[in-house]
C-alpha cells in the first residue's frame, strides 16, 4: 500500500471509527508542547500537534478524555470531523507496516463479515 493510500485509510477510519478517532486525538495531543497544552493553543509551529484552529478545542477533548475516559455524543461527532486532518501526522510518527497491517486487518475482517452475512441470508431464503 502506498504511503498516500494509507492516509486516504486512516482518514477513512479516523472518520467512521471512535476508538481510532480516540487513539488519534490522544497521540496529536502527545506531541503538543507542555506549554501548548496548558494554554490549549498552538505556540510552536513546528509541523506536530494541533494546528491553530483546533488547538483550544481538541487540547480540550483531550484532557476531558484522559480525566473522563469518554467524551460526549456531540464531541465525538466533533472529534470525528475534525481529526482526519491529522492522518499524515499519524502516520510520519507511526510504524507504517503495523499501521497498515491494523487498517487492512479491519478492511478483511469487515470484508468476511459482509460475506457471512451475505452467506446468511442466501441460505435463510432457500
Amino acid at each position: 500500500m502506498s504511503k498516500k493510500d494509507l492516509i486516504e485509510h486512516l482518514c477513512q477510519r479516523l472518520a467512521n471509527n471512535d476508538r481510532w478517532a480516540l487513539r488519534a486525538l490522544v497521540r496529536i495531543y502527545q506531541n503538543q508542547t507542555a506549554d501548548e497544552r496548558c494554554r490549549e493553543a498552538t505556540i510552536e509551529r513546528n509541523g506536530i500537534g494541533f494546528t491553530g484552529p483546533d488547538a483550544e478545542i481538541l487540547t480540550s477533548f483531550a484532557s476531558q478524555y484522559q480525566r473522563r475516559g469518554r467524551l460526549t455524543e456531540k464531541q465525538m461527532m466533533i472529534l470525528r470531523r475534525r481529526i482526519p486532518a491529522y492522518a499524515r501526522q499519524i502516520v510520519s510518527q507511526s510504524d507504517t507496516a503495523r499501521l497498515e497491517a491494523a487498517i487492512c486487518g479491519a478492511c478483511h475482517t469487515q470484508s468476511a463479515d459482509m460475506q457471512n452475512a451475505a452467506a446468511s441470508a442466501a441460505s435463510a431464503s432457500n
